[in-house]
């Protein structure tokens, strides 16, 4: 009896404290919307176009669109509305005719209730918005209105399945109802939700490399881990030094998934399509990565990371850059991080899925996590260029007319030291029905401001020509092929016995005897042609596409090229005349490639052996291998748990291999 009432005691006592620190959180929640949403002059235009009932009237408020459904922007506007009547620095600040605006807007929602067909929108969409109309101007509301925008807010559902950014995204929503409408035992369920789901897990959510997956095995870096990332941030900041607050290892997941993960697969503010899936295809989403306005609350959580999050806000102003080669082998995805530019490789492997197309998104992306790569210098180099592309020509990837889909093998993966490194992966891609293809071995060996692409063993199935996209980016500049005075006009030009191809500040060297397509052309296209949802203008774009042609894939054919940091035709020849590598193998058995500095990288598609300068190089089994300064770094690009015997001249070492894809530590080979 005794221990009953003390427990009854202690739930009383956390219940008064809860409600004596609602208050404390829905400020600072209040104070995270002054200090991240911008004071707008819309805010009068709004109110001048706002019908007397309560409606606008370019907002179509029959739409049952999927994904950007038309009228979640009506609570968008009220919300701002919302934000310039409580906001002291906006001239409408506590004005009377922008209150009647705003309870105008509300009652017109309140007696619609509109629906979409798309639950998230009604479960997540709505209630967000309407919890911070609540949060800023529920005191000025009516009890009537107040109580309604409560029902709306209360549209949310925490399903017992829910995983990663869906599971936060709902029980953040209930958190903050919980706090509005004095509910304790829901405010410590939502919270307990929250922190139970900041973990290392191999679902969705943060995986063991730091890369996010959501919808299975599925990168989703910059979607739906933007939405886990800067909701948590923003709620352990809400709840800091409150009976709610999140533990400190969480905080330390957090920040491990900022410095480990997110930095690293974007250059400062940009990103590709290959670390975002099907959200690539709506407007300035290669710039989710950007979390400046972020950083200030991620110190005051960790101030003892002050000094590497205050890089990330350099870099993502324009000031310095990473330096360094990062696999994410539970996402089959490399980066490679120079001070002058950036590679992203996105492969893919029976261990990760193809791209997604939902909601009327990502439409012509069939293509997508097909071994696509990309070289990014300032980021201007493919943002919002998506509906100008051609999407049967993604940059860096070996396809063929009528290619549909990827066909997803066991070989995949990087070997890093950390610095540089390579990553590789067997390539088969198929018509609809699987009765055309073609397939290779595929690898990028990065080192310095060089990247070696090389394609082995390429053949076709029915299927008689091919070819690769060396890039396919934004026309900016002059583009000069094989000597300094000879500059391409808009146009198709075929080109025998291509040498190189220079274009704002990269070279592409084919190697040896290559015929090329570089295509230079004006394009007018619309964004709704990638994704409904998005604007149905036109936009034009200007297109650079450097294409090597294969032909007769009855025959084998092994090939590759080079592609390089380099401001000036001038230097892009030199680096065509000394690229500073060479290639040692490249067929179906291994791709190895030596630098002038002595070290060497090899994809071993099987037992094989391998002889260089150095002496002989030998291996049991599929693996890769990268032998500089001295050490050897391993990976098994099968993930099979097993190890390899690798033979280097007469010594002879046993290599237990990472299961999961991880490079081994330089073992020493003096």
């Amino acid at each position: 009896m005794k221990r009953n009432v003390i427990v009854f005691i202690g739930c009383l006592l956390l219940v008064q404290v809860l409600f004596a620190q609602a208050d404390t959180v829905l400020n600072r929640y209040k104070q995270y919307l002054f200090r991240t949403f911008e004071v707008s002059d819309d805010a009068g235009q709004l109110q001048a176009s706002l019908s007397s009932e309560g409606r606008w009237s370019d907002i179509d408020y029959n739409d049952q669109e999927r994904g950007g459904w038309k009228p979640l922007l009506h609570l968008k506007r009220l919300r701002q509305l919302a934000y310039a009547y409580v906001n002291p620095q906006s001239k409408f600040y506590h004005q009377t005719q922008t209150l009647q605006s705003i309870e105008l807007a509300l009652s017109d929602w309140l007696q619609h209730r509109y629906k979409c067909p798309n639950w998230w929108h009604n479960e997540i969409g709505v209630p967000q918005q309407m919890r911070d109309i609540v949060i800023l101007i529920g005191p000025s509301l009516s009890p009537t209105q107040l109580q309604g925008a409560l029902e709306i807010l209360g549209q949310y559902r925490i399903q017992s399945n829910s995983t990663g950014a869906n599971l936060t995204w709902t029980a953040d929503l209930g958190l903050h109802y919980g706090l509005l409408t004095k509910d304790s035992a829901l405010v410590q369920k939502c919270r307990n939700l929250l922190v139970n789901e900041i973990k290392i897990t191999t679902v969705d959510g943060v995986q063991p490399d730091y890369s996010f997956h959501q919808h299975d095995k599925r990168l989703q870096m910059y979607q739906y881990g933007a939405a886990f990332l800067k909701e948590n941030v923003r709620l352990a900041w809400e709840l800091r030094e409150t009976a709610l607050a999140f533990p400190k290892e969480k905080i330390n997941v957090l920040t491990d998934f900022l410095l480990e993960g997110w930095q690293w697969m974007a250059r400062g503010i940009n990103t590709v399509p290959g670390t975002m899936d099907r959200s690539a295809s709506r407007k300035n989403a290669l710039h989710s990565p950007d979390v400046r306005e972020l950083l200030p609350f991620f110190i005051e959580l960790a101030p003892e990371k002050k000094t590497e999050l205050a890089s990330i806000a350099n870099h993502q102003n324009g000031h310095g850059a990473l330096s360094g080669f990062r696999y994410y082998p539970y996402s089959d995805f490399a980066a490679y991080q120079q001070p002058d530019f950036s590679l992203f490789v996105k492969t893919i492997s029976t261990r990760t899925q193809v791209t997604e197309s939902i909601n009327s998104e990502n439409l012509k992306g069939r293509l997508l996590n097909s071994g696509d790569a990309y070289l990014i210098h300032d980021g201007q180099e493919y943002f919002n260029l998506m509906p100008a592309w051609n999407w049967n020509y993604l940059p860096g990837i070996t396809s063929f007319g009528g290619a549909d889909k990827i066909i997803r093998k066991d070989f995949a993966g990087s070997v890093t030291d950390g610095k540089t490194g390579l990553t590789s992966m067997d390539y088969v891609l198929a018509n609809k029905d699987g009765s055309a293809f073609i397939s290779a071995k595929k690898s990028w060996f990065c080192y310095g401001n060089t990247v070696v692409c090389l394609v082995a063993d390429l053949k076709g199935q029915n299927v008689d020509s091919a070819y690769t996209a060396m890039d396919q980016s934004r026309w900016r500049s002059a583009v000069t092929v094989n000597k300094e005075s000879n500059m391409l006009a808009e146009g198709n030009h075929h080109i025998r016995h291509i040498k190189w191809v220079h274009h704002n500040n990269f070279v592409y060297v084919p190697l040896g005897n290559a015929t090329a397509d570089v295509r230079l052309q004006s394009v007018t296209a619309k964004w709704s042609d990638i994704n409904t949802s998005e604007p149905n203008e036109p936009v034009k774009e200007k297109i650079f596409m450097p294409l090597l042609l294969h032909k007769n894939l009855s025959r084998v054919q092994s090939f590759g090229y080079i592609a390089a940091f380099c401001k000036t035709p001038a230097e892009a020849s030199c680096i065509a005349k000394n690229p500073g590598c060479k290639i040692l193998r490249n067929d179906s058995t291994c791709q190895v490639v030596s630098f002038t500095d002595g070290s060497l990288m090899a994809a071993f598609f099987g037992p094989g052996v391998v002889a260089f300068k150095g002496g002989r190089l030998s291996v049991t089994k599929p693996c890769l291998l990268l032998l500089k300064d001295g050490k050897l770094y391993a990976s098994d690009s099968l993930q099979s748990n097993d190890s390899v015997r690798v033979q280097l001249n007469n010594k002879v070492y046993d290599v237990q291999l990472p299961a999961n894809g991880f490079s081994t530590k330089g073992l020493s080979l003096k």
